[in-house]
């Protein structure tokens, strides 16, 4: 298992603030919905893309398609106040071109498997793999262990995992399926309506810290 090794660094940025102030401003930011075209109104995703598919995004600002469908999972999962807030939030953490955000998924992945309580150590034993996984992935590195971890029993018990979607990409499916397979056991730790909230506000905070903290890559280190 390998990541891709395209760099892309994310750029336009001062268009990105601007559609999402815009965006904010008109009121214009809802959930429940990918993009309503009539009404002008959309999700987290919707409103970087006006359309349910993210890749337009990924292209025009340099976001991937791991970290939108990440941050639209969370996005859903917030009070609709507080959600409109994260969206807003956005610009300022990327704040500037030329960030490398290609392994903040991963990061986030392996953050939110290392916030879990306590588990039984036949569910620790799931988790901890993964986590290494994560790490390496995180790190550009390879994780030649993510098939067979996908594939396990027991983390095909949890399968649904997060909610959160992996793009069609074949070189990330078996590491996506088996982190989202993991963090499975985050959703079932968080077992009452304030610990799921808790959560949620966690993986925003997460989220937009791990985008704030990616690198500045200078052109000279981007191979054409």
């Amino acid at each position: 298992m390998t990541t891709d090794t395209t760099t892309m660094l994310t750029k336009n940025t001062t268009e990105l603030r601007q559609l999402v102030q815009q965006h904010v401003a008109a009121d214009q930011v809802i959930q429940g919905t990918y993009w309503d075209a009539e009404n002008s109104k959309g999700c987290f995703i919707g409103c970087l893309n006006h359309s349910s598919n993210p890749r337009p995004a990924e292209h025009r600002f340099g976001l991937p398609i791991m970290v939108q469908r990440i941050a639209e999972s969370i996005f859903e999962g917030l009070p609709p106040d507080e959600a409109r807030a994260f969206f807003a939030a956005l610009p300022d953490a990327v704040e500037c071109d030329g960030k490398d955000l290609s392994h903040v998924g991963w990061q986030f992945l392996a953050a939110e498997l290392r916030a879990l309580p306590p588990q039984d150590a036949e569910i620790q034993a799931v988790i901890d793999p993964v986590i290494a996984g994560m790490d390496l992935l995180a790190c550009g590195q390879e994780w030649p262990a993510a098939a067979k971890a996908a594939d396990s029993a027991a983390a095909q018990a949890a399968a649904w995992a997060a909610g959160w979607g992996a793009d069609s990409d074949a070189t990330h499916d078996a590491a996506w399926g088996a982190a989202s397979d993991a963090a499975k056991v985050a959703a079932w730790a968080a077992d009452t309506a304030a610990a799921w909230a808790a959560a949620r506000c966690r993986q925003r905070d997460t989220l937009l810290a791990l985008i704030a903290a990616a690198p500045v890559v200078s052109s000279g280190e981007v191979e054409s």
